[in-house]
């Protein structure tokens, strides 16, 4: 059970890290993105040639999506069950929208998607801000459901 709690533990941390970086994203990068002049997103576009968030979000955010499931159906512990597969659910809701950000939404802001049609990019951007507010909200969802289960687990000792 020690290693339950641990791996929940982990969890939490890793949505946790999901969500602030989203929440970084909407606080800094965000408001840029509605601006109308195309040449802003030019800028911004410019802006991650060496790097991207991609680094940051793709391995933990993975890592962390894996150990819920992995949490809920490995689980025997009926006092938890519902946590984690509220958890379970959140985390699979979240991992679609982003896929659906990341696919339809970013690839039209940046990269050639960008350079394709560069006057549309304010309107991405605005749905970008909507859609990431959702998945933030869905990623709170997720951690109070997991600090659940945690604190369900801490109580079993």
């Amino acid at each position: 059970m020690n290693k339950q709690k641990n791996w929940t533990l982990f969890a939490i941390f890793g949505i946790a890290y999901w969500f602030f970086g989203n929440l970084y994203e909407a606080i800094v990068f965000g408001p840029n993105w509605i601006i109308e002049d195309p040449n802003h997103l030019k800028h911004l576009n410019m802006f991650f040639v060496n790097s991207s968030p991609t680094l940051y979000f793709i391995p933990m955010t993975l890592i962390a999506g894996i150990s819920i499931w992995i949490l809920t159906f490995l689980n025997k512990i009926d006092n938890v069950k519902r946590e984690y597969r509220m958890a379970s659910i959140l985390a699979l809701i979240v991992t679609i929208l982003t896929s659906l950000i990341v696919g339809f939404v970013l690839s039209k802001m940046f990269g050639s998607g960008f350079y394709a049609n560069p006057e549309k990019g304010s309107f991405y951007g605005k749905i970008w801000n909507v859609s990431n507010a959702f998945r933030m909200i869905f990623e709170l969802a997720t951690i109070y459901y997991l600090f659940n289960a945690y604190r369900k687990l801490d109580k079993l000792k």
